[in-house]
């Protein structure tokens, strides 16, 4: 069961990590997040921007905690990974 929710928890890192990285590149051409809009009157407002690694940073350990899931799941549910000698 142990190692079921060990190679569950190391794709979903591993997952977390490739989605991470294409966000970071993704990030790396001239796009701002944006939080909200603030007016300031009839003549136009301005955006906020946010700091994205708090964003990273959740996908990467969101991603890990579901994999830890699927891989307890998957071991809850009787998958085992043994050798079969023929």
């Amino acid at each position: 069961m142990r190692r079921l929710i060990l190679i569950g928890t190391a794709l979903g890192l591993g997952a977390g990590l490739v989605c991470t990285g294409l966000f970071a590149w993704w990030l790396s051409y001239p796009v701002r997040f944006t939080v909200g809009y603030v007016g300031e009157g009839s003549s136009g407002g301005r955006m906020e921007s946010a700091d994205p690694l708090p964003f990273l940073m959740a996908g990467l350990v969101v991603s890990a905690i579901l994999g830890a899931a699927a891989g307890y799941a998957a071991a809850h549910r009787g998958w085992r990974l043994i050798r079969h000698d023929d």
